[in-house]
């Protein structure tokens, strides 16, 4: 014991030393485990969804196009509403069921589902008619044109 220096600090001995893990698990790993339950719960559990989609609350529609459009929602019962829509307006869907509509000699492109990625081409120029198109409880990016659809 004499041949030691009485300043000379004590090392660790590395079987008790205590890493970073549990450190960075709590910095990092519980709020991301605490996101994915609230997100897991919302999409589990129903809220008052008056829309009928899979998360509470009805989607957003999006008029991208240059052409003003009509949107026609009808609810649980036979109450029917139509909104107009303005070029680069967002709007609230409202109602269970929600339809765009598409005039003849018109092109409808609808970029829907729930990263707007799922895309719907309705032609409607060589048809003497118009049609309603219906929009999932997403909602979508709507893209409404007179004549045919283009890439």
């Amino acid at each position: 014991m004499a041949d030691r220096d009485r300043t000379a600090v004590r090392a660790r001995d590395p079987g008790t030393a205590r890493g970073h893990r549990g450190r960075t698990f709590a910095l990092f790993g519980l709020p991301l485990l605490a996101v994915a339950g609230v997100l897991a719960v919302s999409l589990v559990i129903p809220g008052s969804n008056t829309c009928g989609g899979p998360v509470p609350g009805c989607g957003t529609l999006r008029n991208a196009g240059q052409i003003p459009m009509d949107i026609q929602a009808a609810g649980g019962t036979a109450d029917v509403g139509t909104v107009t829509v303005q070029p680069r307006e967002r709007v609230l869907l409202f109602g269970t069921v929600s339809e765009v509509r598409v005039d003849a000699g018109q092109c409808l492109i609808v970029e829907g589902g729930p990263f707007w990625n799922a895309r719907t081409d309705i032609d409607r120029v060589a048809e003497p008619n118009g049609l309603w198109h219906a929009i999932d409880d997403w909602g979508a990016r709507v893209h409404l044109r007179d004549g045919p659809c283009l890439e």
